[in-house]
């Protein structure tokens, strides 16, 4: 999804997407490359769409042989800290200022 779509979606219906993902997190701290996080979603995708329970993206990456055990716990590690990172900038805010509550409330139809 782009981030004009992002952001439009947000605008419209008061919802807010993660700005991070488990895959791209793993990207950027090169422990993946593109193609095998395609690679692994594809899979996870099969595996549901099979009847089969739906798999953390972690454990498929580490049933291929592209992450270990350690570089799932970094990852997650970051999203954890980002999320309190996030969680206590919205704990402080005005929740009146943001923009999806302000939808909700009707204030810019």
């Amino acid at each position: 999804m782009t981030k004009d779509k992002e952001r439009s979606l947000k605008r419209r219906k008061g919802i807010d997407l993660p700005q991070r993902r488990f895959g791209f997190i793993a990207i950027e701290k090169g422990f993946i490359k593109a193609d095998q996080l395609y690679e692994a979603l594809m899979r996870q995708r099969a595996q549901e769409t099979g009847g089969a329970e739906r798999r953390p993206l972690g454990m498929v990456l580490k049933d291929l042989g592209y992450l270990t055990v350690s570089q799932i716990n970094e990852i997650m590690q970051t999203l954890e800290s980002e999320a309190e990172l996030k969680k206590m900038f919205l704990g402080h805010s005005n929740r009146a200022s943001q923009p999806a509550y302000r939808l909700s409330k009707g204030f810019w139809r």
